[in-house]
């Protein structure tokens, strides 16, 4: 954890406060779903978001951590959507995009090493 310095009012004062964030610099991963699966981390990672560049194919797209699938994005999701995860979502050992051989599209991936 970080903290972080943030003014506040408090009676009408200006007071510092301090929040606990997650420490770790986010990072983001573009994956080409047609190159079939994507190793996006080969360690322990936390997922914050996925967002949908170009519209899936009649495929579902499952993300694994290892071989366990822990989500999948629905097929044909379309350009734009974005699924959020507040705290993040632990990946023991790792984050991979795993597609349908014959799927289509692109999907960003927000994470950050564990």
């Amino acid at each position: 954890m970080a903290q972080v310095h943030k003014p506040a009012l408090s009676a009408g004062a200006l007071v510092n406060t301090v929040e606990l964030v997650a420490a770790g610099v986010r990072r983001y991963s573009v994956v080409d779903v047609a190159d079939n699966s994507t190793t996006v981390s080969s360690a322990p990672a936390i997922l914050y978001g996925i967002h949908v560049n170009t519209a899936l194919s009649a495929h579902a797209l499952p993300i694994l951590d290892g071989s366990t699938t822990v989500l999948s994005l629905a097929a044909s999701a379309a350009v734009g959507t974005n699924l959020w995860f507040v705290g993040g979502i632990p990946f023991n050992t790792s984050l991979i995009v795993d597609p349908n051989d014959a799927a289509t599209g692109s999907v960003t991936l927000v994470w950050a090493p564990q």
